[in-house]
């Protein structure tokens, strides 16, 4: 049982099983079991989880700039790129007159990045959905959801200034960032605030809006199964403080332009403390004479030796050729990646956890749950309890 792992005898691998917790005939959790410790005479200690630490297995450490995604050929028309019908990569024209630093001059440098009219440097952009489609092929862990479906958030590309000088191949990793596949998820998590639900079971990841979530009526009514008896608590920290950390390499960011500004929640209570999240994601400014994205950093090309600079990734949305142009904009269908505004990522994906913060305290209660109920529980939608709505936060027993 167990591989012996009672046993001195049988070495010190490591084995994990897969583990269902039946309660009167309802499955109450399904995940993964690991032997915690072993005795001959007592018998086996198990502890249960999801393991997240291991869900990508080996290349769960790997930076997404190391792992091997393959390459897709640059194409003709320098434009977009789909494999298998799924839109892979574009060629959006982007206004960045520093890209060769002080050197654009001696080589007649008209300021633009993926002009395929002229002699530009050509970097290729990799759509997000794409991308998690490349992770799912190459680590076998599924990735679905409402997120990979939705008719904007589909179009959302992740940018780099790295070259392709000349190769007829890109090579998808080369203009990635310098993340684990875990970190580029929870930065995605924070812009459009997404729900990641983890199926160690099945080796699958469920990705949906949280935000519209909060907002839905409870169906699970926990008032029957209450104990006598809670202990309140205040959440001090009741406003939301949402701010970019910004390319330090792009001049037109140093002191922060409006665009670009932090959303804050406006002051209630003169107690109210603030929650800050930092989102490592950004976005462009957008030039005012060309309507085109715009920075002002070097670049990332073998030309005058500028491999080695270094960049932070940012997101847009693809719009496809318009006026005989690849765009990618900040802003697409009342979508924006700017924090604030009326169509921004707090008014647009925040707005729900916002007004779920200003009322927030918390309630350790004790209730008697049935296999039913139980089997029930789920930790990204409201239950009810004696007048009120909650977000269940921890269970134990």
């Amino acid at each position: 049982i167990f591989e012996y792992a009672e046993m001195p005898q049988a070495g010190s691998d490591f084995y994990d099983y897969d583990c269902e917790m039946i309660y009167n005939g309802s499955l109450a959790y399904h995940g993964k079991a690991y032997v915690k410790s072993a005795n001959p005479a007592s018998g086996y200690q198990l502890q249960v989880g999801d393991d997240l630490g291991r869900f990508f297995g080996s290349y769960h450490s790997m930076l997404l700039s190391e792992l091997e995604f393959g390459t897709v050929s640059s194409g003709v028309s320098h434009e977009l790129i789909e494999v298998f019908g799924t839109s892979a990569i574009c060629f959006p024209l982007l206004k960045n007159p520093d890209y060769y630093s002080t050197n654009g001059d001696s080589i007649g440098y008209n300021g633009l990045v993926n002009d395929a009219h002229v002699s530009s440097p050509m970097v290729p952009m990799i759509f997000v959905k794409y991308l998690l489609g490349k992770i799912t092929e190459l680590t076998g862990v599924k990735i679905e959801g409402d997120f990979f479906n939705h008719p904007t958030w589909s179009k959302l590309i992740l940018t780099n200034w790295r070259a392709l000088d000349g190769e007829s191949s890109i090579h998808i990793n080369r203009h990635l960032p310098d993340w684990t596949i875990g970190t580029f998820l929870l930065e995605l998590r924070k812009i459009a605030n997404l729900q990641l639900v983890f199926d160690a079971i099945q080796k699958r990841i469920t990705i949906n809006f949280w935000d519209p979530k909060l907002s839905i009526a409870p169906t699970v009514d926990f008032t029957p199964y209450a104990v006598p008896g809670h202990d309140k608590y205040p959440e001090l920290n009741r406003r939301l403080h949402l701010t970019f950390d910004l390319d330090g390499g792009d001049s037109l960011l140093k002191d922060r332009p409006e665009p670009m500004a932090d959303y804050i929640s406006a002051a209630g209570l003169e107690s109210d403390g603030i929650v800050k999240v930092n989102f490592k994601l950004s976005t462009f400014l957008v030039d005012e004479t060309t309507g085109l994205p715009i920075a002002k950093q070097t670049g990332v090309t073998n030309q005058f030796g500028q491999l080695s600079v270094g960049s932070a990734p940012r997101l847009l949305f693809y719009h496809g050729i318009v006026n005989n142009k690849a765009m990618a904009l900040p802003e697409l269908d009342g979508i924006s990646l700017y924090l604030t505004g009326q169509n921004g990522i707090a008014a647009h994906s925040w707005n729900n956890v916002e007004k779920m913060r200003q009322e927030m305290f918390y309630l350790k209660k004790d209730f008697i749950l049935n296999e039913t109920a139980l089997a029930r529980i789920d930790f990204s939608t409201p239950i009810h309890y004696n007048g009120l709505n909650y977000m269940i936060a921890n269970v134990s027993g």
